[in-house]
């Protein structure tokens, strides 16, 4: 009876699953191939005959769910200028997402210095300062002060970050960032008030 030979297509994914796992525990530049192509059972020349380097397999890891939430986050971004009222339900996608990819964006978030990819994190806060900065416009009539833009991302970051590290149930997932989302909407509505009161009395920044 004959043995199945392994694809190289499944070859490559034992690679993923494993490095996506050395990555996560020990970050780009501390990952080890001697110790990803031993999880699988493969020389480094195995590896190097379907990855060129490190760094590719990190990009194979890390760029399909960076270019995912992308794309998603931009949908739920015009669907609640739409329709505000579907926030709730746009947050409850987004944690849904973070949560099966949990390992794949805390590499994102921390794991990527000294790779082609130590900017993701930068390009993920950026893009939120985008999408605050525009909600904040529209609130207050007038640009907001760019630092309080970059606090409130770091806030909202420091959550998200917190939450993926838990390694809580998709449940305890939902519920933590639910709580977060209602937590920062009551914060972001004073705020506003706040602001507009006191633009009132001098011109605001």
């Amino acid at each position: 009876m004959s043995h199945r030979t392994p694809s190289e297509s499944d070859t490559r994914q034992k690679l993923i699953m494993a490095g996506t796992e050395e990555f996560f525990r020990h970050g780009y530049q501390k990952a080890s191939l001697r110790r990803i192509c031993a999880a699988c059972g493969l020389t480094t020349g195995a590896f190097y005959f379907l990855f060129s380097s490190k760094d590719e397999l990190l990009c194979s890891i890390v760029d399909p769910v960076a270019e995912q939430c992308v794309a998603m986050t931009e949908q739920l971004f015009r669907q609640e200028l739409a329709d505000p009222s579907s926030g709730p339900d746009n947050d409850r996608q987004l944690a849904e997402f973070q949560y099966r990819h949990r390992r794949e964006f805390l590499i994102i978030l921390e794991g990527c210095d000294g790779s082609s990819r130590q900017d993701l994190k930068e390009q993920f806060l950026s893009r939120l300062e985008e999408y605050f900065s525009y909600f904040f416009t529209a609130a207050l009539d007038q640009k907001p002060d760019p630092e309080l833009i970059k606090l409130l991302v770091s806030l909202r970051y420091q959550g998200i970050s917190q939450i993926l590290k838990g390694n809580y149930s998709l449940k305890q997932t939902l519920y933590l960032n639910s709580v977060l989302s209602q937590y920062a909407d009551g914060g972001t509505q004073t705020l506003i008030r706040y602001i507009n009161q006191m633009s009132e009395k001098q011109p605001y920044r």
